[in-house]
């Protein structure tokens, strides 16, 4: 079927993104608006970076003190939002045939949690 086509007005960062997981995966159509909304949150990211990198990070406040550039804030507000959306995508890691949303991936744990520790009680861990 071939690679989705790039959404309109993705930069550089968010393109190659969009390039790599749509090689490597076939996704359905909420999974491409997900895919989107990353790609245009790390291109945000990426601009908040070189305003970051151009300008002071060190600015005055309303009474005139020092305090940090609020792109700071909004940087680390975008990774998060990144984080969850690549979560959401639920890709599969290396070796799996198909990746878990976060609840899978928590329930998971917590079930091996709770078996070692049934191991354990019972001796043979």
């Amino acid at each position: 079927m071939g690679a989705p086509n790039v959404p309109e007005g993705l930069a550089e960062a968010g393109r190659t993104l969009w390039q790599q997981i749509t090689t490597d995966y076939e996704l359905g159509a909420d999974e491409l608006a997900l895919l989107g909304q990353a790609c245009r949150t790390l291109d945000e990211l990426e601009a908040i970076g070189t305003s970051l990198a151009a300008g002071p990070v060190v600015v005055h406040g309303s009474t005139g003190q020092p305090k940090a550039s609020a792109l700071f804030a909004e940087a680390r507000a975008h990774r998060l939002v990144l984080a969850k959306l690549l979560d959401q995508l639920a890709l599969p890691a290396e070796g799996e045939d198909v990746g878990k949303t976060p609840a899978q991936e928590r329930a998971s744990k917590a079930a091996n949690v709770r078996w070692d520790l049934e191991r354990r009680r019972r001796g043979t861990a």
